[in-house]
């Protein structure tokens, strides 16, 4: 061992370059994860390396974050123990950190409202709105001024068939995102339009639903505004529309949200709209699964 060694036989040199070299494979990771890539992207964010950097607690929150996204693979309790873990770390650094540094704290505390609305986002995505709502009620009384979880709550009583509530929460978000003025970002203000599509769509006023995401969709052509408007013109008659739309929803989605129920939508679209449904099920079924990840349940498309 010579005198740049360290004590544990690794080079000085070596140590240096950790955090450059987990910045760089933590992104790597996040890129994979982003195409579909799960398995890729585990092995990197828990190889030796990083469960080295784990152990001495200095791993960043970017890859904290990514494995606890990746846990959900393991099953759906597992993934929201991790990210229950991730934000009970967040809650103790504002803690540890309240009278050190203020910009320290509110870095801490933005990243604990991010994990609490993934946790939200899942809840939701798994038909528990309630406990999606839970989350929602904390994030908003911790930013009272951000509109965007007033608008999430209102989501999660449509989901939950409470108008009313949805109303209230949209109308609230509504007034925080013109209380921004000049700062209401682009987002914010799509959101107050897409808010008001959904609730028109649940309360059955499809021709004024039709009407907004027609012209949200010259601004946004986010696939969840397009299967809002394809059922939005499955109401109104509009057949080759939304069978249109729904195809767009599916090529725009990023590979994980390829789901059986938006497969379902379009299946049922393919159907009526068809002359000879078999076969276009059929085309259908083998550019869906050249779009979705490995482990789409292609059984949906029996249906």
């Amino acid at each position: 061992m010579d005198a740049t060694s360290g004590g544990d036989g690794r080079d000085d040199d070596d140590d240096d370059d950790d955090p450059i070299i987990i910045g760089r494979e933590t992104r790597r990771a996040g890129a994979m994860l982003a195409s579909g890539r799960v398995s890729e992207a585990r092995e990197i964010l828990f190889s030796s390396a990083f469960e080295d950097a784990h152990g001495r607690e200095a791993l960043p929150f970017a890859a904290l974050a990514l494995r606890a996204e990746t846990r959900f693979e393991d099953g759906a309790s597992a993934g929201e123990d991790a990210l229950g873990a991730l934000y009970a770390l967040c809650i103790d650094m504002v803690r540890r950190e309240w009278a050190c540094d203020e910009v320290v704290v509110e870095e801490w505390r933005r990243r604990s409202r991010a994990v609490g609305l993934a946790m939200a986002s899942r809840m939701m995505r798994k038909g528990d709105a309630r406990a999606a709502l839970a989350w929602l009620d904390a994030l908003a009384r911790s930013a009272p001024s951000d509109p965007s979880y007033r608008s999430a709550a209102g989501r999660a009583h449509l989901m939950m068939g409470d108008l009313e509530g949805a109303r209230l929460c949209f109308e609230s978000a509504e007034a925080l995102t013109l209380a921004l003025g000049s700062a209401a970002s682009e987002a914010q203000k799509l959101d107050v339009s897409r808010d008001r599509g959904e609730y028109l769509l649940a309360g059955a006023r499809f021709r004024e639903a039709k009407d907004t995401f027609d012209a949200l969709l010259a601004k946004s052509q986010d696939a969840t505004t397009m299967v809002n408007a394809a059922v939005a013109a499955v109401y109104n008659g509009d057949l080759d529309t939304s069978r249109a739309l729904l195809e767009r929803s599916l090529l725009e989605a990023k590979p994980g949200d390829v789901t059986p129920s938006a497969v379902k939508n379009l299946n049922s679209i393919y159907e009526l709209t068809a002359r000879v449904p078999s076969e276009a099920k059929h085309a259908m079924g083998v550019w869906v699964k050249s779009l979705a990840t490995s482990d789409f349940d292609a059984s949906c498309l029996a249906h």
